[in-house]
């Protein structure tokens, strides 16, 4: 969650620096402040429904952990990738159809996003958990 709520930091920064610079001349440091503060709590709302995607995807087709690390590492990857996606497709429902690609789109790069991370993490709970090297294999 905290690498979703720095994640989420950098991007408000960034909206704020990229804006209109009649807006910062305006807002000052307060509308620095606020993107700071707004892009961090979406990032960390975002990291929490991952995590909780995650888990989610776990209890639901693993209960007992008796699957194999491999497929407890893709289980938790999608699930995380799901459940920190849904608010942003929420989102995009809620806007309506003059607005929806942009919660759409950030739907789509949070989606990307996560599964990387939540491999990384996962895969390295995983080895250090069995104590050895979890071997990926991919069927292209």
């Amino acid at each position: 969650m905290v690498v979703s709520a720095v994640l989420g930091i950098f991007c408000g920064l960034a909206l704020y620096l990229a804006g209109n610079a009649d807006y910062r001349a305006q807002a000052g440091w307060g509308g620095f402040v606020y993107w700071v503060i707004l892009g961090g709590g979406l990032g960390a709302g975002t990291g929490l429904a991952g995590v909780l995607g995650g888990v989610v995807g776990v209890v639901i087709w693993d209960r007992g952990l008796r699957r194999s690390s491999v497929a407890r590492i893709r289980i938790g990857t999608t699930g995380a990738a799901l459940g920190a996606a849904l608010p942003w497709v929420v989102v995009a429902v809620a806007v309506g159809p003059g607005w929806w690609p942009f919660p759409f789109g950030v739907a789509i790069l949070v989606a990307l996003v996560t599964a990387v991370l939540a491999r990384i993490i996962l895969s390295r709970a995983e080895r250090r958990q069995d104590g050895d090297v979890v071997e990926f294999r991919y069927n292209v």
